[in-house]
């Protein structure tokens, strides 16, 4: 059998020479970024390129604390601190040229559950320039019809009830800033890192909105002290399987009990908005900008809306991958016609050879073999990717006047998704906080189609517009009655 090594500081000189390991002194970083949610995103994304900067240019004074707020979050913070907070970014090339870099960044870490009041004091360091975030988009608490934070939703009305021992990211932030306000010490930079539009004002609109109620003399405070920069962020990284683990032992003697599995493609777009210098993380990549609306467009409505059409396309069918679904001429075929045909026209504010080019770079991306990225993953929380990836493309389109009849599709495709089988008999789980609705309303739908539609938390009053439901409708009749791949051939054909 062939030796490995438990991942650890103490073992780090064991590994192979073709395992690319820190070649900084980790004891000497300075921490000044404190990240919530330490989960396989922010390893793959904001804590490679924070490693990338330390390793390269030796740049000493952005080490990471990482920070994780959730109950469900207990096994990664145990797996890191057994691992002295080091991970394995395993990066799978589409020519299976596979490569495994350890990653140092993250030289803090604590778990809010355990001990709420010392994540608060940490979060008050005047050693703390960044607060960044990784909680996705339920993380967000926003009400499904309006968008705006949602004061009354039961995570936020528990950390009014008891703000010393938060629960979301906004009882910890409040918290946090008023210590620091009340020691006279400086504010920081709020960075959010997930796939919300405008996801900086968002996050600071929502934190004033809270703080207005729970403790309204830190709103000015906030305002003048805080930042809250817009970012893109972009690249795939599948949830980690025992297969990758046993690969990493095999190959590169590597016993990481929670590597990350990447693409080669990354790209980090942020707003130079920080309130004390701006990190020079655009050394290893990172782009600066004053707009951040054309990245993120492309970002959301393209590969985020592709990811999740795929994902609903290609259950039904029984696909398992997203590497499956996008090398299926047929699928790629409608894909390809609804970015060009309902998409691309929105996308006002870029040029058309940056969307062509992204296009492509995205079908390329998602056609590597390697990247074992399951449909179930990317269709969990539909109920909150839709309306941000899809029916936004909807509304500006039938603001123009224009072709919306493939959203339509997808919208029928997603409406029989929720019925839980594949058009080969097998089940599968709808995995979202929606699931009770969604499941109910797909089954009522059968006999009354437009029931789906008319969940108001989702859609809104888009089943008042004609031109949609009279295409919604024409989809629903079809893919009830034939199975996925021919409806898409018979949409190909048209």
């Amino acid at each position: 059998m062939a030796k490995f090594y438990s991942l650890n500081a103490e073992n780090l000189d064991l590994l192979p020479a073709k395992v690319v390991v820190p070649s900084y002194d980790r004891d000497v970083i300075k921490t000044s970024v404190l990240h919530i949610g330490v989960g396989n995103f922010h390893r793959s994304h904001q804590a490679y390129y924070v490693n990338e900067l330390i390793d390269k240019h030796k740049e000493l004074n952005y080490g990471i604390c990482g920070v994780d707020l959730l109950d469900s979050n207990r096994k990664m913070y145990n797996i890191l601190k057994d691992q002295d907070g080091l991970y394995t970014v395993y990066i799978k090339e589409a020519n299976g040229a596979h490569k495994a870099k350890i990653i140092g960044s993250i030289v803090e870490y604590f778990y809010g559950p355990e001990n709420p009041l010392a994540v608060i004091e940490r979060m008050a360091s005047p050693d703390i320039k960044i607060i960044s975030l990784t909680i996705a988009e339920d993380g967000y608490h926003l009400n499904e019809i309006t968008g705006a934070f949602d004061i009354n939703h039961p995570a936020v009305t528990e950390d009014i009830k008891d703000p010393f021992n938060p629960r979301t990211v906004f009882g910890y932030l409040t918290q946090s800033f008023k210590l620091r306000k009340l020691r006279n010490l400086s504010g920081c930079t709020v960075l959010s890192c997930d796939n919300i539009k405008s996801n900086g004002d968002t996050m600071r609109q929502s934190l004033l909105d809270y703080v207005s109620k729970v403790e309204p003399d830190l709103v000015t405070w906030i305002i003048d002290n805080t930042t809250f920069p817009n970012t893109m962020v972009d690249r795939i990284n599948p949830i980690t399987s025992s297969i990758d683990r046993n690969a990493l032992k095999q190959d590169f003697a590597i016993d990481d009990q929670w590597p990350v599995i990447v693409e080669p493609y990354s790209q980090w777009v942020i707003e130079d908005k920080f309130v004390h210098e701006t990190p020079a993380w655009e050394q290893v990549g990172v782009q600066y900008t004053d707009a951040i609306g054309p990245f993120e467009n492309l970002k959301l409505q393209l590969l985020n809306a592709s990811h999740t059409i795929l994902g609903i396309l290609g259950s039904l069918h029984g696909y398992k991958t997203v590497y499956e679904a996008a090398s299926d001429v047929d699928f790629l075929t409608f894909l390809q016609s609804f970015l060009d045909e309902e998409v691309s026209p929105t996308l006002v504010d870029s040029s058309a050879a940056a969307i062509d080019a992204y296009k492509k770079s995205i079908l390329t991306r998602f056609q590597n073999s390697h990247i074992n990225d399951q449909l179930f993953r990317i269709c969990q929380e539909s109920s909150a990717k839709v309306p941000l990836f899809i029916l936004s493309t909807v509304k500006a389109q039938l603001l123009s006047n224009k072709k919306i009849k493939k959203a339509a599709f997808i919208i029928a495709a997603w409406s029989k998704y929720n019925d839980g089988i594949d058009d080969h008999g097998n089940s599968y789980e709808i995995i979202d906080t929606m699931s009770g609705t969604l499941i109910r309303t797909a089954a009522l739908s059968i006999q009354n189609p437009m029931k789906f539609i008319e969940i108001k938390a989702i859609f809104d009053d888009l089943a008042q517009h004609t031109q949609f439901s009279n295409a919604y409708l024409a989809a629903v009749e079809k893919i009830r009655s034939k199975e996925i791949k021919q409806c898409i051939m018979e949409e190909n054909q048209q």
